[in-house]
């Protein structure tokens, strides 16, 4: 059964004569000034739970302090477990109760059921506080983009076969345990893989050509395999011989997330090593990790792979806004409408705003001028701005 909040817990931290003490009571004393935060953050671990009841987990209040203490020591998730077992201090921001010991794997399966939305509508109550303050009015901002890397190694076609057929066998692995008693054999390919693997990164073309076969063969028997224990196991389960749904489920899921990526890995693999095609950015798959990964190019700059930021800052140098995009837009496309969501936050557009030369348009500078933006400063000379 999961709280919004500890009610025995005290509200006042452990005093500890330092800095970092002084920082948390400030953060503890904004964060009990909005106790709706609490109800938002009880949804999102709601939608998470499968049942309410068992012993009490982290309440929604310590779980959204756990997030932020995670972000202001900038740590990990083990170390973030170690200091919440180790320091009163933070037990007592986190407002823990004392036989509360919460493990990494707990922490990270918590804050990753957070959502974005809930996220940014903690960071407009902060940019309010701000305004009310007077730290940030945002009346004069500057845009940016930059890059945030997925935690992945640089693709490769023949590494993305070697995880395919990898992947492929855990999942025949898992899906012998759905039942007392397994319905399909199948081989093990990954050292044949990996070997092929090793030798394509190392081979000339001509022999290069014939590991990739060698890989591509190896990937569709496995394919082939686990598209036949697919049925398998939905005719088992028809008859009853499941031992849980909810892990058929889950098993079958995985599936059907896994298959449309190996696809995507072959096909790319055969237009571009065999068929000699340059396969454009947004049809590659990059890892099968973070399928979500984007291939950004700013500039002649080397390729990154992550996702693409447009972020607002205000004078006081606190972030206004930030904004994940999908794919690698223009940053000229972009100033507009961050300009708009500026006037969502805070009710009309700043005064004065400033973008590198990115950003600099004919267009976006006429617009911008018509949204009642006074001063708009683009890191080009007026004479350079180009036409959109």
């Amino acid at each position: 059964m999961r709280k919004k909040r500890n009610p025995q817990c005290s509200m006042e931290l452990h005093y500890v004569p330092h800095e970092i003490c002084s920082q948390l009571s400030g953060i503890s004393q904004w964060l009990d000034a909005h106790p709706q935060f609490n109800d938002w953050i009880y949804e999102d671990l709601s939608s998470g739970d499968k049942q309410n009841t068992g012993r009490n987990g982290l309440s929604a209040e310590s779980v959204l302090r756990a997030a932020l203490l995670k972000q202001y020591l900038n740590c990990d998730y083990d170390y973030l477990s170690f200091v919440l077992m180790d320091s009163m201090l933070f037990r007592d921001f986190c407002r823990l109760e004392p036989n509360q010991r919460p493990s990494r794997s707990s922490l990270h399966g918590l804050i990753s059921l957070l959502t974005a939305s809930t996220w940014e509508r903690i960071n407009n109550c902060q940019l309010m506080t701000a305004k009310d303050q007077g730290i940030e009015k945002g009346r004069t901002v500057a845009i940016d983009s930059t890059v945030t890397e997925s935690d992945i190694k640089p693709p490769c076609d023949s590494d993305l076969l070697a995880s395919s057929v990898k992947e492929i066998c855990r999942l025949l692995e898992r899906g012998q345990t759905l039942t007392a008693t397994p319905l399909y054999e199948y081989t093990h390919h990954n050292r044949a893989v990996k070997d092929a693997a090793r030798k394509c990164i190392y081979a000339g073309k001509e022999e290069r050509h014939q590991h990739y076969k060698k890989l591509l063969q190896l990937t569709r028997k496995s394919r082939k395999v686990l598209i036949e224990a697919t049925v398998t196991l939905a005719n088992a389960r028809q008859q009853g011989q499941c031992l849980l749904a909810d892990d058929a489920d889950k098993w079958q899921a995985d599936v059907d997330h896994l298959l449309p990526l190996v696809d995507a890995i072959v096909s790319q693999t055969e237009r571009r090593v065999f068929k000699g095609e340059k396969v454009p950015a947004q049809e590659k798959v990059v890892s099968l990790y973070e399928p979500h990964t984007d291939i950004i190019v700013k500039d002649r700059r080397q390729v990154q792979y992550g996702h693409k930021l447009n972020l607002v800052q205000g004078k006081s140098r606190l972030i206004l806004d930030l904004v994940i995009e999908e794919g690698n837009p223009a940053d000229s496309d972009q100033f507009i409408p961050m300009m708009e969501r500026q006037k969502e936050i805070y009710g009309r557009v700043p005064r004065q705003t400033s973008g590198d030369g990115g950003y600099a348009c004919r267009a976006n500078l006429e617009k911008a001028k018509a949204m009642g933006i006074s001063d708009v400063a683009f890191n080009k000379g007026s004479f350079r701005i180009p036409n959109c």
